[in-house]
């Protein structure tokens, strides 16, 4: 028997209509299974929005290796002194990795035009630029003028705008 939603009269399960006021039926199980697909549906966007969430929190750009044990010796309290020396060393490093790559392009490439080689002396003075960007941030953060929330969020940002470089 299907009861009416309406006047609550019992019906036979296979009338559509109620037979006391007319009003459409819907079967007990087919109610039930209506209310699972929602109940799944549901249940799914907001999964859906969590897994979301949660990939757009941790695909930005991360601080690279260096950064993160900058952070933590500035949370361990480590000195300013030492910590622009380690600064400075690891963008010297950069700064020659830049000119071996550099010095690697304009020494196999004797014979290339003036353009070229111009464009090449143009990508590596850009880049230059970039690590001395990210070595001035981290000397901020280092001497404690900026919070770690401040650093994270600049060196990110300097992070996507790399230069597009040829070599």
């Amino acid at each position: 028997m299907v009861k009416c939603s309406q006047c609550n009269t019992e019906n036979p399960e296979n009338e559509t209509h109620c037979q006391n006021c007319g009003k459409e039926l819907i079967p007990k199980k087919t109610r039930n299974r209506v209310n699972k697909i929602i109940l799944v549906g549901l249940v799914f966007a907001v999964v859906m929005i969590l897994a979301g969430a949660i990939l757009l929190f941790t695909t930005t750009p991360e601080v690279s290796k260096f950064d993160q044990a900058l952070i933590n010796s500035v949370k361990n309290g480590n000195s300013s002194e030492s910590l622009i020396s380690q600064i400075k060393e690891h963008s010297e490093a950069n700064r020659q990795g830049s000119k071996k790559g550099y010095d690697n392009i304009v020494s196999r490439d004797q014979t290339a035009n003036s353009t070229f080689l111009a464009e090449a002396k143009s990508n590596h003075e850009k880049e230059l630029a970039y690590i001395q960007k990210i070595e001035d941030l981290q000397i901020r953060f280092a001497k404690r003028e900026i919070s770690e929330e401040t650093f994270k969020r600049e060196i990110k940002q300097l992070y996507q705008q790399q230069p597009e470089l040829d070599y």
